[in-house]
This record gives C-alpha cells, structure tokens and sequence, in this order.
C-alpha cells in the first residue's frame, strides 16, 4: 500500500510541477520537480524510496533512450558522428582523468580510484533538462542533436568507467588492459544485441500478424516492452551493455518502420500516444526521484563537523566549472580540428559562443545520480567506502550546478548564436503543401479508365486541404473571418450529425456497434 500511495503522489506532484511551470516559463521544468522531490523528502522525513542503480536503468533511462533513438534524425546523427562519438567516447575519457586528478588534488582524502569514479559518472550529459530550457529559448539545432547524439552513447561508457572505478576501489586491483577489453565487449556486444532483439521482435510481429493476431493494443503493448526486453536480455544474459542495446534496437525499429510500413495506422497513432505517456511520465518522476534523494545524499556531509558548509559549496562549484571547463576545451579545439579538416568548408567556424552553447548543454542528471547512489558502503577490507557521503554531495552539487548554470547563461547566449529562428509552424505547412502536390502529380499520371472518377475525387479532396493550408498562411483579416467562419460552421454540422445519430441509438434503430463506429468517426 505505501508503494501505490507514493506511486500516486509522485504522478500527482509531477501534474503540479507541470502547472508551476506554465507559470513560471522561466524556470526549467527539470528544475522546479526537483524542488519538489526536495520538499517533499524534507516533509516527510520518513518518506524513502530506494532505487538500485540496475532497477533506474531498466525502468527509466532504457524505455527514453529507446524512445530517442526512434526519433533521432539519423541523417544529422550520420553527419555529425564525429562529434558525437568524440563527445562520447574521448571527453568521457578525458572527463575521468583530467576531472579525477582534480578532484583528488581538491579534496586528498578522496582516494585516486575514487576520484575517477566521481569524474566518470558526472560525464554523461542529460538532454532532458536542455529540451525543457530548449522550449522557451532558441538553442541552435546543431547544438541540441549533438547533446541529443551524444547521450545515447555517452551513458553507457560513463557507466563502465564509473563501474571499473568502483571495482579499484572496493577490491583494491585495477587493469587497463581488462578494462579497455571490457569496455571493448560491452559496447560492441551491446550494439549487435539490440540489432540482433529488435529484429526478432520485428519477425515475431510479422508471424503474429499472419497468424491473424491484428488486434492494435496488443502490437501497441509489445513495442513498449521492446526496451525492456532488449535491456534486460543485453545486460543480464549476454552482460553487455543494455543501454547502447537499447539505443540500437530504437534506431533499427525506425528504419525497419520507414521502409516496410509495419504498422497499420490505427496501431501507429495508438503506440505514439501511449509513448507520449509513457516518456511524460518517465522524465518528470526522474528528477523527482533526483530531489527526493538530494536531502538523504547531502545530510551526512552537511552534519560532518570537520568540513565548513561553505567549503562544500565551493568544492562544488570549482568541479563543476572544471567539469564544464573540459567540456570546453575539448569542443573547441575538436571543432577547429573538424574545420580545418573539413575542405568544403561545410561546417561552421569555430567560435567562442558557439563552443560555450555547446559547453552549458552538457547538463548533468538522471545517470549521475543513479550511479553515485550505487556506490556500496564498504569495500573488502571491511572499511567504509572513502568519503562515501561527501562523493553523493559533490554529484548532487555539480548536477545542481551545471542546471542552473545552462538556465541563467544559455538565455543570453542564445540571443545572438548566429542562427535564425525559422517558424516550426510555416515549415509544417509548406511540406504538407509540398507533399500534397506531389502525390496531385502522381495520381494524375497514374489515372485510367477504371480510376478516373475515384482519382479526381481524391484530387479535388487534396485541392481542398492545399486551399486550408494557403488560409493558414499569411491572411488578410477579411480572409481570417472568413475561415473563423468556415471552421465554425464545419464544427456545427459536425455536431448535427452527433445528434442525429444519439438519436437513432436512442430509439433503437441502430445497435450500440453501429453507434460506436459512428462515435469514433465523428471524434
């Protein structure tokens, strides 16, 4: 009963965070459900709700990466997978290193090994955070697809290098050359995996379909388990990585759906809308899980007598800088190394604004957090983990950091990034126009005597909804009225035709079948 109960308040706290945001459009939706899983833990002080690691990976990061890698603009992610393997892979590496040294020199009595697992785990980026600082500024699109690439990669070798941090330290051995051979395994099995499992799900739903099974819910159903399957299958029977799985299994479902048309339409919008939920869902309890463990993360450092307050704080914000700081150098010196390698001259000159966007995108979240509270409390010698409680407050601390961080400064940078901000509305409906045209010309060339009646019909239909489209752009006040009226009256006989056929089912002349069918036609 406490589950259901905390379930629900979680669902209802993520509706009201929802609402404050509206509000306050300012402020990154991220941001406000973290300050409530803060309140919320600080008021019931008994409220707890422990998440293994494993548990966060499969519930929450394998369904919104699978999610992602569906909806990945594969063209952009081809074009730009230099940057995105540099990011992810090479800074992820050098954030572990160079952020591990750091820190140990910062804070000595965090061991070496230890150190590198907090630089490791606060390397993977959250593209969550930026979509939702993305919706009320202009973030350029090549910014955002690189943030977007580079987590669906950077998650998974973030996690290795945390895990084999880790293991240093508990077990006291490490190897580079295991780690590296490992690291090689995961990622690669990993990928072939998902490959492998995603087109079995997609020859499994061929055969059901054959065998008669059509009905959309249940096809609905098995594409939203697709992740965890492939997750679960990856990470515990083939111990790979199930992030990179999932990630591939997403990408390889698009493809397959763009070239086969597997899903009936029915079943495409029922799927989409489930999704919606589903990643709504997933994205707000998220950083509501992350508040509601900041407090229990923090109070064992906050309560040490041996560390100031305000030193923390500061050791906080110098790794989150450094952190940051990496993030810019690498950009930086990685795209003049693209441009000058690039003799087309395709690419944009690299700049210093355009390398701080690129910088402050790279927020921290969900994964950091799931990992670093996966830390154990002892290691073999049968002593406490080194300076367990101070790492949680350094990872809370920087995620915190880095968020507002891209809150505050992003608004002014994105002022003057060079791009232009092109209306989402007029593309639509250009290439709806664009589209629509195409298929008038291909209908014309495909009329004969037997279709000729039924093809101009459908032209006329297709000429119909051009001329709605031409209302919707650029239109004089009289023209606005004059859809206004159109609209109005179209709605009306709708509604007409629902009263007549209440009224047929009221006097019994149709059967509740028939009447459902109607139903569901007329919304």
């Amino acid at each position: 009963m406490e589950l259901l109960i905390t379930i629900i308040l979680l669902l209802f706290c993520l509706l009201i965070s929802n609402i404050v945001s509206h509000y306050l459009p300012s402020i990154p939706t991220a941001l406000t459900q973290i300050a409530f899983g803060v309140v919320m833990a600080l008021l019931f002080s008994d409220f707890e709700l422990e998440l293994e690691a494993e548990w966060f990976l499969l519930l929450f990061v394998a369904p919104l990466l699978y999610n992602d890698g569906r909806h990945f603009p594969r063209e952009e992610l081809w074009k730009m997978r230099t940057s995105i393997l540099g990011n992810a892979i090479i800074l992820v590496l050098l954030t572990t290193i160079v952020g591990g040294y750091f820190v140990h020199w910062l804070i000595p009595s965090i061991p070496l090994a230890a150190a590198f697992a907090l630089a490791a785990i606060l390397s993977p980026t959250d593209p969550v955070a930026v979509n939702g600082i993305a919706k009320r500024i202009h973030i350029p699109a090549s910014v955002l697809n690189l943030v977007r690439g580079e987590s669906l990669i950077n998650d998974a070798s973030g996690l290795v290098a945390f895990n084999y941090a880790v293991a240093a330290v508990v077990t006291g051995y490490f190897s580079i050359t295991e780690a590296l051979t490992d690291f090689t395994y995961t990622f690669f099995i990993g990928a072939v995996a998902g490959l492998v499992l995603s087109l079995l799900i997609i020859i499994i739903r061929f055969i059901l379909r054959k065998q008669g099974i059509q009905d959309v819910t249940f096809h609905s159903l098995l594409q939203v388990l697709t992740p965890f399957l492939i997750f679960i299958i990856a990470e515990e029977m083939l111990h790979a990585s199930g992030v990179i799985a999932v990630v591939v299994g997403g990408i390889i479902h698009s493809l397959v759906s763009e070239r086969t048309e597997t899903m009936l339409a029915e079943e495409q919008v029922l799927t989409e809308n489930i999704w919606s939920i589903v990643i709504f869902i997933l994205n707000g309890i998220v950083f509501l899980l992350l508040g509601l463990n900041i407090p229990s993360s923090i109070v064992d450092t906050v309560e040490d007598p041996s560390l100031s307050n305000w030193l923390i704080i500061g050791y906080v914000m110098l790794i989150g800088m450094v952190i940051l700081g990496i993030r810019f150098f690498w950009s930086y010196l990685f795209s003049i190394y693209e441009y000058k390698m690039n003799k087309k001259r395709e690419i944009e000159k690299p700049s210093i604004k355009h390398t701080l966007l690129v910088s402050l995108t790279g927020v921290r979240g969900a994964v950091t957090m799931a990992g670093v509270l996966s830390i154990p409390f002892v290691i073999h010698t049968g002593q406490g983990f080194p300076e367990r409680s101070l790492i949680l407050f350094l990872a809370a601390g920087v995620i915190m950091f880095t968020l507002l961080a891209a809150t505050i400064f992003l608004p002014f940078l994105s002022k003057s990034s060079g791009e232009t901000e092109i209306n989402d509305e007029d593309l639509v409906i250009r290439a709806k126009k664009k589209i629509m045209l195409s298929t008038i010309d291909k209908l014309y060339l495909e009329m004969n005597e037997e279709n000729t009646a039924a093809a101009y019909e459908l032209i006329d239909e297709y000429k119909r909804r051009i001329k709605q489209l031409n209302y919707q752009v650029a239109r004089t006040e009289e023209e606005e009225n004059n859809y206004s009226a159109l609209v109005e009256i179209r709605l009306r006989a709708l509604k007409e035709e629902r009263n007549y056929v209440h009224q047929l089912v009221k006097k019994e002349k149709i059967s509740e079948e028939v009447f459902a069918i109607f139903e569901k036609s007329l919304d």
